[in-house]
């Protein structure tokens, strides 16, 4: 059976939301919500759904002061009765078969990391329809960027890829955190990195990480998630996202690059990922307002139409 854990902190008005969408999966017997020391009414909406959803084990874990996510995700697993963990955040919806649908990929391929498409809302969206405009894809870009390391939530693809990375939202087991866990390091402002830390080490160590297109994270708008994400000015964005980048691939470039074929030095990665951040950050954002330069982005494709062959 299957924990699910949810680090959490503040967002009360959001697992209104989406918390219903938790207790609704198959084979999930224990759900851990961790809370870093907010101050809202978390505890009360918690119990308030819990309380329909008898059959399914609810805790709260609660920090005095506040610890960071990665902190969260530990005491989290820590906590777990079950041997296989299922993260999300407090601002995502599940489809209903998500954690069944990762748990058989896993047994299937022997993936050690398991996770569905994560898709973004629009705040008249059902989460249905989300899933149906989302297609297989809303761009053409490949689905992983190799010389960033950087995974491409929007790319069109059918059936199942294994990659380095994927989104947050993932099925592993708990043996494998405690074998390689979470680094409390990216405690900081945006903590950049973060998710990906636990990811890399796995992939370095010659295990696989899967992404399949068969279910989905919906997550909330912008408009309803008025707190968290990544709410820091540009610069600041720089500053940590070039910051946790030099630590990230201080501890996992030359396994990387090695497992990926990538011939860079980790010294000329980080220069370049920098160069990329100054372009993504404050480059790209105001193309489209130039003369003859507007971006638009490809429409949706029906599902079954597939742009990468799977890997597995």
């Amino acid at each position: 059976m299957i924990t699910l854990i949810v680090p959490t902190r503040n967002r009360g008005y959001t697992l209104r939301l989406t918390a219903r969408s938790y207790y609704e999966q198959a084979l999930v017997t224990e759900i851990i919500f961790v809370d870093d020391a907010g101050t809202d009414d978390t505890a009360e909406v918690v119990a308030a759904i819990a309380s329909n959803y008898p059959e399914t084990e609810t805790r709260i874990l609660r920090n005095e002061e506040r610890k960071g996510a990665a902190y969260n995700r530990i005491a989290g697993y820590r906590a777990a009765r079950n041997d296989y963990v299922l993260y999300c955040d407090d601002d995502e919806y599940l489809e209903r078969d998500y954690a069944k649908v990762c748990l058989e990929k896993m047994h299937a391929t022997g993936a050690a990391i398991v996770s569905g498409r994560r898709i973004i809302k629009t705040k008249e969206e059902r989460p249905e329809d989300t899933v149906r405009r989302f297609g297989d894809g809303l761009t053409d870009e490949p689905p992983f960027n190799y010389r960033f390391c950087e995974f491409n939530r929007d790319a069109t693809f059918s059936g199942d890829l294994a990659l380095p990375l994927t989104n947050s939202i993932i099925l592993t087991r708990r043996e494998t955190l405690e074998r390689f866990g979470y680094d409390p390091f990216y405690a900081k402002a945006n903590g950049y990195r973060e998710e990906s830390d636990f990811q890399m080490a796995i992939y370095c160590a010659g295990l696989d990480i899967l992404v399949t297109n068969e279910v989905h994270s919906i997550h909330l708008s912008r408009e309803e998630c008025r707190t968290g994400g990544q709410r820091f000015n540009r610069f600041s964005r720089l500053y940590w996202n070039v910051f946790y980048t030099n630590y990230f691939y201080g501890k996992y470039w030359d396994r990387y690059a090695e497992r990926a074929g990538l011939s860079r030095s980790k010294n000329a990665a980080v220069a370049a990922f920098a160069l990329y951040q100054v372009y993504f950050l404050f480059i790209k954002p105001f193309r489209r307002l130039l003369p003859g330069r507007e971006e638009s982005r490809p429409a949706a494709r029906p599902r079954g139409k597939e742009s990468a062959p799977p890997a597995i």
